[in-house]
């Protein structure tokens, strides 16, 4: 089993792009990783802002090589991470989790957090640079009523260090499962953890909106949808939009 070696910064623009600066220097390790309470410019999916308020919210990357998985295959880092991030807020009570395809955790149907998997592929070796940001401390998102933290859905302000702690050992735990052999169990205990799962829910898909019900994630990370008619389809996250 692999350990993590993390650092704390005061403050950082993107904890991602830290990690990538330092790996065109080839001055990263595996397990190599940084965090902070005060990131100022976070991305994630398809370009999309990380907005936080300072000394709130947790920015967390990690740089993570895989070389036993198979790169089709390579939706699984996403499933780790996401698994990893659920289990430690259950671990601090955080109610009614669940995870929304591609990338975000959700308590109830308010984000808590958001995840950003950016991928390197050479030969069959994979280079992962994983961020994950979390809403901690947060009271209130008025520009962003879709959005929750931890202290509002426990009223508790937990330590970060701690909270660190946990995450890590989950990473550690779950990040082993991505190989050839595991891809699939992952891929089980992610969509038994999935945001309406069997159940119909409006998307937007070529500028229409439409109902169908998620049938599963697959495991090279497309949604299955079934529509109406019955017809089942495929889809990558650029493609599609879920309204809820």
């Amino acid at each position: 089993m692999y350990q993590l070696n993390l650092r704390k910064l005061s403050a950082s623009s993107s904890t991602n792009k830290e990690l990538k600066d330092l790996l065109k220097l080839n001055n990263l390790k595996s397990g190599d990783g940084v965090w902070t309470l005060n990131q100022t410019d976070g991305f994630g999916q398809l370009g999309s802002v990380w907005e936080g308020e300072a000394n709130s919210h947790l920015a967390f990357s990690l740089y993570k090589k895989f070389e036993d998985l198979n790169p089709k295959w390579i939706y699984s880092i996403n499933c780790a991470s996401a698994l990893a991030v659920l289990k430690t807020l259950a671990q601090f009570n955080v109610p009614d989790l669940s995870i929304k395809w591609p990338n975000d955790i959700l308590s109830g149907n308010k984000k808590i957090c958001g995840i950003l998997a950016e991928n390197q592929i050479k030969s069959n070796e994979i280079k992962s640079i994983i961020g994950i940001g979390i809403n901690l401390y947060e009271k209130t998102f008025l520009k962003l009523p879709n959005a929750t933290s931890v202290y509002i859905e426990t009223q508790k302000k937990l330590s970060s260090d701690f909270f660190i702690d946990k995450l890590s050992k989950n990473l550690i735990i779950y990040t082993a499962m991505c190989t050839n052999s595991l891809a699939e169990s992952l891929s089980k205990m992610f969509n038994e953890k999935l945001f309406f799962l069997k159940q119909k829910i409006l998307f937007e898909i070529n500028g229409e909106l439409v109902n169908a019900r998620i049938n599963k994630v697959h495991i090279n990370g497309l949604l299955e949808l079934e529509f109406k008619n019955r017809e089942v389809k495929s889809f990558q996250p650029k493609e599609i939009k879920m309204i809820y």
